[in-house]
């Protein structure tokens, strides 16, 4: 199977943990063409997230329902942006040598850095969706989600690979996957959380983006899988407090 279909089926599997892949081998074209489907993965993660809490809301309070919910968006994607954010906040976080910091981020132990990004990661989200309604939740889970993904394709154009043959290489947008998937993220972003605070947290993403990834690239020579997840989960994490500040 190829076309549009196949490459967004290639996003699915490449970005969750829901089986969707049919065996064959994730490249770097492959995924490059899969990229413009990341914010519609965004989508769908968000939506679970969302739907979580309006479904555990029924008959829980808001505080256990948030948790769930949480849950359930690190269980659809194995933690796959938390385990980036992780790595690089060890590496990053160690007084060492560039060679060092790449082989920080090879090593699948979580030190110290990444133990309290991890746990931060977890709390932020939670104090902030926790006051909000089940809807509300909803829409800042979308438009979070979304941006986050979105994050990744001008990342990936910011700097070369940081080391040759590493995941770095594996998402490489085009211009025009670019520009689709930007439209799609500001109207996400506009439809879900209004034209004001959706504005704004596009704004943040894209400083976000381009801040975060260009520091990275520098500390580490270049872009990496997991920075790529740290800048995505930082973006996530970013919009939920824009929102709820925006709507408050």
């Amino acid at each position: 199977m190829s076309g549009p279909l196949a490459d967004a089926r290639t996003a699915v599997a490449f970005l969750t943990r829901i089986p969707v892949s049919d065996g064959r081998t994730l490249d770097a074209a492959g995924l490059s063409r899969a990229a413009m489907w990341f914010p519609a993965v965004g989508l769908l993660v968000g939506g679970v997230l969302g739907g979580t809490r309006l479904l555990a809301d029924l008959a829980v309070d808001p505080a256990p329902a948030t948790l769930l919910a949480l849950f359930a968006a690190i269980v659809i994607t194995g933690g796959f942006h938390e385990d980036g954010l992780a790595d690089v906040s060890d590496a990053y976080g160690a007084h060492v040598t560039r060679e060092r910091r790449l082989e920080i981020l090879k090593d699948s132990r979580v030190g110290t850095y990444g133990g309290l990004a991890l746990v931060f990661m977890v709390l932020l989200p939670f104090s902030v969706l926790v006051g909000l309604s089940g809807e509300d939740v909803l829409l800042a889970a979308l438009t979070a989600h979304v941006l986050g993904r979105w994050s990744v394709l001008p990342h990936s154009l910011l700097a070369a690979p940081a080391r040759a043959g590493g995941s770095g290489t594996l998402v490489r947008a085009t211009p025009v996957g670019l520009a689709v998937t930007s439209v799609f993220a500001v109207a996400v972003a506009v439809l879900c959380a209004g034209v004001g605070p959706g504005l704004l947290a596009v704004g943040v993403a894209v400083v976000l983006t381009f801040g975060g990834g260009l520091v990275l690239a520098r500390q580490f020579g270049g872009v990496t899988g997991d920075s790529f997840g740290a800048v995505n989960k930082v973006v996530e994490l970013a919009t939920y407090v824009v929102l709820a500040a925006a709507w408050s």
